[in-house]
């Protein structure tokens, strides 16, 4: 019996076919390496993406001399007071024209105001444009040197809102003439509103309504140590 003769080009080929397939198959198995890569990298994006959603907040206050212990989300008391006395000033900073710097600052500031306190600050706008106070209107708050800071000027209501008072020089003037030169006690009302970092770092907004009116202090006043309304001598 005679033995075939072997063809050579034809095992070439299959020579050559078998590469290719272990080729594409190589190919195949690197494509699947990336989509697994590909797939951790995503899973990894999103989780860090849920880790920054969940960024706690810090609050360090202004006065360190004493130290500090604190936890994550507890805001000091300087630090609540700090944020009222700045945000009440600029609202009734009007360095030109009432008419404008009013609704101005409303609009600037309504981040760090609750929509209660806006409403009602708005709904004081226009009471006071409808009667006239505001045209040419010039006003500046400023604290009342030897009145600023205390302990018991701010009161824990919860842990997510805190009662203030402010003892402010307020002066007014129109076209240049001064119309107001007084020393009022304001109360005023802070409370959590972490809606937007990006706008609001603080996580603070006032909580004022009209109820809460100003107090005009005496000199007697003055010459005491500050007292909450209802503290015992």
């Amino acid at each position: 019996m005679m033995k075939k003769p072997f063809n050579k080009p034809t095992a070439i080929r299959n020579n050559q076919a078998r590469q290719r397939l272990l080729a594409t198959s190589d190919h195949i198995r690197t494509l699947r390496i990336i989509v697994v890569c590909l797939l951790v990298a995503v899973v990894a994006l999103w989780w860090r993406n849920g880790v920054l959603q969940e960024t706690r907040r810090l609050y360090i206050p202004p006065d360190l001399t004493q130290g500090l212990v604190t936890n994550f989300d507890s805001v000091p008391a300087p630090t609540v007071y700090t944020f009222a006395h700045y945000i009440f000033q600029q609202l009734n900073r009007w360095p030109s024209d009432g008419e404008k710097d009013y609704p101005k600052q409303i609009y600037t500031l309504q981040g760090f105001l609750t929509p209660g306190c806006r409403a009602a600050l708005e709904a004081d706008m226009n009471t006071k444009q409808e009667l006239g106070e505001l045209r040419q209107r010039v006003r500046s708050v400023q604290e009342i040197f030897g009145q600023t800071y205390t302990r018991q000027r701010v009161q824990i209501e919860t842990s997510s809102a805190w009662s203030i008072w402010l003892d402010v020089n307020v002066t007014e003037s129109i076209g240049g003439h001064p119309v107001k030169d007084v020393l009022l006690r304001y109360p005023l009302r802070v409370v959590r509103f972490d809606v937007d970092k990006e706008v609001n770092p603080w996580g603070l907004a006032l909580a004022c309504n009209e109820a809460m009116r100003p107090v005009l202090l005496s000199e007697d006043q003055l010459g005491k140590p500050f007292r909450r309304p209802g503290d015992k001598l």
